[in-house]
């Protein structure tokens, strides 16, 4: 059982599975992904999710949760042909086996990429597995051979949702400290009044701050919330 996260990803956001909210938006993807038994035989699902939904940290989610159940990986779509060339031939899939590609859609529109991905694919296919591709490209958006896009046109697509009002305020809570942020109550309250109650907003905002937060500081200020909530695009 295999995990391989993308080495360029970012050190100071913290993915962890065990961290991870099942928020109202991601449900439907999580259970799709867990009815699919291996006895059932190959499956594929592309999640798309609009930047900043929270694709990566799913990825890990749903990698650390079925981990106990069968054997389960995670590759970047940025690590892809080259984990194919180097580690693949050396190993074969475990039977049922679940393979996570994130950033797929950025994969299937590199040049070179058609080849490995379909291998991918067969292999997986002859080991009963499951293949889950997260992407910010609808499957009919992305720009890819012929030979991979029959393979996503078979496959179940789901989207990666808006979270409840009810999620908001521990998903906030979650962002800033992955950021190593604080932020107090009113100031939850202050900036969910004013923020647009999606994922990505909440992330576009947060990250804001960040960037407006001085070097080594957690505290934030009403003046730089205003600030981060000014510069929201």
């Amino acid at each position: 059982m295999v995990a391989q996260l993308s080495l360029s990803m970012s050190q100071s956001i913290r993915y962890s599975s065990a961290a991870f909210i099942e928020h109202a938006g991601v449900r439907e993807a999580i259970e799709a992904v867990e009815k699919l038994a291996p006895s059932r035989g190959f499956s594929l699902i592309y999640i798309v999710g609009a930047k900043g939904s929270g694709k990566t940290h799913l990825a890990v989610y749903l990698v650390g949760k079925l981990m106990a159940e069968r054997a389960a990986r995670l590759v970047a779509g940025g690590d892809f042909l080259g984990w194919a060339a180097n580690e693949l031939p050396e190993s074969s899939f475990a039977g049922g086996e679940l393979l996570v590609v994130d950033d797929a859609d950025r994969l299937l529109e590199t040049s070179g990429a058609s080849g490995p991905f379909v291998d991918v694919v067969e292999r997986l296919a002859n080991a009963d597995g499951t293949l889950v591709l997260l992407g910010s490209k609808l499957p009919e958006q992305i720009a890819c051979a012929p030979q991979c896009k029959s393979r996503l046109s078979a496959g179940l697509h789901v989207a990666i949702g808006s979270p409840q009002d009810a999620d908001l305020d521990t998903l906030l809570d979650l962002i800033t400290k992955q950021r190593g942020l604080q932020l107090k109550e009113s100031k939850r309250s202050y900036l969910l009044r004013r923020v647009t109650r999606t994922l990505p907003a909440l992330v576009e905002c947060v990250d804001k701050l960040d960037e407006g937060t001085e070097l080594g500081s957690s505290s934030t200020s009403f003046q730089a919330l205003s600030g981060a909530l000014g510069s929201l695009s």
